[in-house]
């Protein structure tokens, strides 16, 4: 099998999206604690909770907060830092492309070895993929073994994740695993609030009955309340 991956298809290099920050990210008691270990890991990189594994049911902010740490590091602390933003799936096209051998300038091991912050994006999509699971478990020791940050999200935490390798789930669980739950009425108001004005608008000419009947409409997902 080859491991040459392709110079002109290299792995792009998936930057954090600059519209998500802690700026923006609205906090309340649901969220608090996935906020305060996000912003702490950021501010030291590597050198707290590592890895940091966020778990909620979908449209509650995971994506966010991966996409704040690595934009608080290149602004705040490294502009220079190497960090990817990658999902589970998308990972999972990457090793396939690896093992086709459809790329041939870097080794997929290689390309990962100079990563410096990795987020990556719901984790329980690498289940069942076995070939896949044993990639990632040696880029994830390699990266923890060199001190680099690794931030996984997921829609459940590590010890129900089915079908996943045990001894990615014991990994999982030696760093910080926090929940975010879903939002209070009020919290769902302040992020209609926080969205009306990202967008050039004054809450002040919304009616409150309306974003309340929003708040309340849907509560469950953040996403679908933006």
């Amino acid at each position: 099998m080859s491991e040459n991956i392709p110079q002109k298809k290299e792995i792009p290099d998936n930057n954090p999206f600059s519209k998500y920050t802690f700026d923006n990210f609205v906090v309340g008691s649901f969220n608090r604690e996935a906020s305060q270990a996000s912003l702490l890991i950021a501010r030291n990189p590597g050198k707290t909770f590592n890895p940091l594994f966020i778990y909620s049911n979908s449209g509650l902010g995971k994506t966010h907060l991966l996409h704040s740490v690595g934009n608080y590091i290149i602004k705040e602390g490294n502009p220079n830092a190497k960090i990817l933003y990658i999902t589970a799936n998308d990972f999972v096209e990457e090793y396939i492309k690896y093992v086709r051998a459809e790329r041939d300038h870097q080794s997929l091991k290689d390309f990962f070895a100079g990563v410096d912050v990795l987020l990556f994006d719901d984790v329980q999509f690498l289940a069942d993929k076995v070939k896949t699971e044993e990639m990632f478990f040696y880029i994830y020791s390699r990266m923890i073994n060199d001190g680099k940050q690794i931030v996984i999200t997921s829609d459940k935490q590590p010890n129900e994740l089915r079908n996943l390798e045990e001894r990615l789930v014991t990994r999982f669980n030696q760093g910080l695993v926090v929940k975010i739950d879903e939002p209070d009425q009020n919290t769902c108001v302040q992020i209609l609030e926080k969205k009306i004005e990202s967008n050039g608008l004054d809450p002040k000419n919304f009616e409150p009955t309306v974003l309340q009947f929003f708040a309340d409409k849907f509560s469950k997902n953040v996403r679908e309340l933006e």
